[in-house]
């Protein structure tokens, strides 16, 4: 099978195409052609300018483009500068994860200790093929394919099979069948289409395919204000949604949301399936954080649901997104699916800093608790998923550098997003983070006696003192007698 995916590849660096998002779910079989392997999906696929002579700008520069658990280092930092080598890393990725059952991360074991039945030199393969410098892993395929080569048993390779008599029969009724099978689908289909057309027509509406910060950052043209009360400190730069004595402002566009005891809560979709709420309120700080806890669900499948899925294909699936956004297309977005699918990252500064950053996540069911981080001192953005102990870093950090407010354009405001289904975030809080005092996560609340809590008055010119301690007073003389003293004390 590897060996069918290294050819497949080594085609393809032939001829000056670099894939970058090799994994799993980008090779398919091909079962009529007896279970051949087929690399597919392109979509981030890039040149390479040697090969071809020619320059094609498809990636900026500082731009990450890929599945991170099966991206090459160097490939993290800036897809644009990322060669050929970075699909040998993730064919080293694909092979582990074929032998051992999953990912390498960290510092992992070889293949050979994991499962002591594999062939002790799958170890030297794979450590080469997973080297951070591109220099020390495998220069070309072709390489990798003369390494492999030896360990693949001769009768695992894919031969045109032979088909007795009674075997293409067999053969031809199925095709019969299956043909019979088409030809009822389509009459079904067509008769569908008579009685759907006209609605369909009337709705005009087109499925989109654009990335979800994108499309939940266009302009709704109408906007109308949430009522929320909040509180805002300003030692603790900090601005909670929720109970409180302050007024904050809440602007909601596209899909209408409603508070709920200091929650955001968007209900099922009805004009519209993209809703975005923006808290105008700005954080004071060197960085930034953005939390909530979020819940997400899909809409209720109709009746005739199958119908709308034969015409328009499946119905987009429920997201829920936290946001920072900037000038018009300049976002940050944290987005969660109400299905169980993979979190991701995506963000959108400028040409030079673009991005989509993914990573297989197991997700407890119902609500999560997100984090959005921007470092105050080095300007790192970092996607966080759960809270306490639990909480994960989605990927790796994106180095937007200590002026990373000038990516935005205008002063970065924090938002709310969601497509299709429904959507409730709680708890949600921003907070200015300043250089030299970082904020750790939060830790569950520890009993306080109440002595502790009593406050030390501060003021501008002076301090006031504590009374000092009284002394103790001297201890009382226990009267003498003629009694002679024991060495016990009583």
């Amino acid at each position: 099978m590897m060996m069918q995916i290294c050819r497949a590849i080594e085609y393809a660096h032939g001829r000056g195409v670099i894939h970058r998002d090799l994994k799993p779910e980008n090779i398919l079989f091909d079962e009529q052609a007896g279970g051949i392997a087929k690399v597919t999906d392109f979509g981030l696929a890039g040149f390479d300018e040697k090969a071809q002579g020619t320059k094609h700008n498809l990636t900026q520069t500082n731009v990450a483009m890929g599945t991170a658990s099966y991206m090459a280092p160097e490939q993290q930092v800036d897809a644009k500068n990322a060669d050929h080598r970075a699909d040998i890393y993730s064919l080293g990725v694909l092979l582990y994860e074929l032998l051992c059952g999953d990912v390498p991360m960290g510092n992992f074991d070889a293949p050979s200790v994991k499962k002591p039945q594999l062939d002790k030199r799958l170890d030297a393969i794979v450590a080469r093929c997973l080297k951070t410098s591109p220099s020390e892993r495998f220069q070309k395929v072709t390489e990798l394919i003369a390494d492999l080569e030896p360990l693949v048993p001769a009768l695992s390779m894919v031969g045109t099979a032979q088909l007795s008599g009674i075997g293409r029969a067999i053969r031809r009724v199925r095709e019969v069948t299956k043909t019979a099978s088409r030809v009822a689908m389509g009459v079904v289909v067509v008769s569908a289409l008579t009685v759907l057309a006209a609605s369909f027509m009337r709705s005009g509406v087109k499925e989109k395919k654009m990335p979800a910060g994108f499309e939940l950052t266009t302009d709704f043209g109408t906007k109308y204000p949430v009522p929320q009360a909040g509180r805002i400190d300003k030692d603790s730069h900090t601005i909670t949604l929720g109970d409180g004595p302050d007024q904050i402002a809440v602007v909601a566009m596209g899909r209408k949301a409603v508070t709920k005891g200091g929650d955001i809560v968007y209900g099922p979709p009805e004009e519209t399936a993209v809703g975005r709420t923006v808290i105008d309120v700005n954080a004071d700080g060197d960085g930034v954080s953005l939390s909530a806890k979020v819940e997400t669900q899909a809409t209720k499948r109709a009746r005739l649901e199958p119908v709308y899925e034969i015409f328009r294909g499946l119905r987009p699936d429920a997201r829920s997104a936290l946001m920072l956004v900037g000038d018009t297309g300049r976002y940050v977005a944290l987005i969660i699916s109400g299905t169980g699918e993979d979190p991701r990252l995506e963000w959108a500064l400028g040409p030079d800093h673009r991005g989509v950053m993914t990573t297989a996540m197991t997700l407890a069911p119902g609500a999560q608790v997100l984090e959005l981080r921007i470092d105050p001192g080095t300007g790192g953005l970092s996607a966080l998923i759960g809270k306490d102990r639990d909480q994960r870093l989605l990927g790796s950090v994106v180095a937007l550098g200590p002026r990373w407010r000038e990516l935005f354009g205008d002063t970065p405001k924090p938002a709310l997003g969601c497509l299709e289904g429904t959507c409730a975030f709680h708890q949600v809080t921003l907070r200015g983070l300043k250089v030299g005092a970082p904020t750790p996560p939060p830790t569950p609340p520890v009993a306080v006696k109440e002595e502790e809590k009593k406050p030390v008055q501060v003021s501008q010119n002076t301090v006031k003192k504590q009374p000092a301690p009284q002394a103790r007073p001297p201890p009382v003389q226990a009267k003498k007698d003629n009694k002679p003293q024991s060495g016990k004390r009583r």
